[in-house]
């Protein structure tokens, strides 16, 4: 007797609709972006903006750079599973795990960088449909964080994102014009740094925080950065004094007295350690 044989297009029908039973079980993976707003309460922050009632003395910010690095990002499902994002490796803006986030387009008054911008990061993840939260680190991996500037690949020969060999590299820079101030700094990086290239470094303070962030959908949800929250119990137009404080602005030095009410922001406690992000200068929307 002969075997009876399935006409093809039948056969297709029935196996259609397995493998669309297939999409969001996990069984394939996706492409996802993790977008990023870099805002001033509800406002977009721009470079050819004028921003007023900002910090304790309500004095009026311009945009002069932010740049920030991002690394291991994780989306995580309703029931708890995370799932690290693979970053796409597009030999510019994403290496690794690591991503680079730059919103100054060099119009305006950030007249000190590129008009390349990058609001986003991209990769591949599991293809479920049920993610709800976000986790990612601000900053690089201790074994990348003192690497030649000038001869890394990218992103991490971005000009301006590098301080020393022992200081390593800024994970955020962001800086401002205010009324009194013609620039006031946050660079967040590595602290009380030592050592040698060939012995290699290690520092007291790693600086370096995971953020968790919880109704994020992928799809349709994006990272808000406000920096009016960020600066909400700091003095911008704060004159310093030489003898406390030297810089206008805080360079991540734990003895300087206009870092711990940014660090708060940022998720750090006045001495460098790690605590809970606060939904206030990052949250979602």
């Amino acid at each position: 007797m002969k075997a009876l044989k399935t006409p093809l297009p039948a056969l297709l029908l029935c196996v259609l609709p397995l493998l669309q039973a297939c999409g969001g079980d996990g069984s394939s993976e996706k492409k996802l972006t993790v977008r990023f707003s870099p805002q001033v309460g509800e406002q977009p922050l721009r470079c050819d903006g004028s921003y007023p009632g900002i910090g304790k003395t309500g004095t009026t910010l311009a945009l002069l750079d932010f740049k920030l690095y991002v690394r291991d990002v994780t989306l995580v499902r309703a029931n708890g599973e995370r799932h690290p994002l693979k970053l796409d490796q597009d030999g510019t803006w994403q290496r690794d795990s690591i991503a680079l986030l730059d919103f100054e387009d060099n119009t305006g008054t950030c007249d000190t960088g590129s008009p390349d911008t990058r609001l986003e990061v991209v990769g591949r993840a599991p293809d479920f449909d049920d993610y709800t939260g976000l986790e990612f680190k601000m900053g690089l991996p201790e074994e990348m964080n003192h690497l030649d500037g000038a001869t890394a690949p990218p992103p991490l020969n971005s000009p301006g994102m590098w301080w020393s060999w022992k200081g390593g590299y800024k994970f955020l820079r962001l800086d401002v014009r205010t009324t009194k101030n013609a620039a006031y700094f946050f660079h967040l990086g590595a602290s009380g740094c030592t050592g040698s290239t060939a012995e290699g470094y290690s520092c007291a303070a790693s600086n370096q925080a995971t953020v968790a962030v919880s109704g994020f959908d992928p799809t349709r949800n994006q990272v808000v950065l406000d920096v009016a929250a960020l600066y909400a119990d700091s003095d911008l137009d704060h004159v310093i004094d030489h003898t406390t404080d030297f810089t206008s602005g805080c360079m991540s030095s734990l003895e300087d007295p206009e870092c711990p009410a940014l660090f708060s922001q940022v998720g750090l406690a006045a001495d460098g350690t790690p605590r809970a992000v606060p939904t206030s200068f990052i949250r979602v929307r």
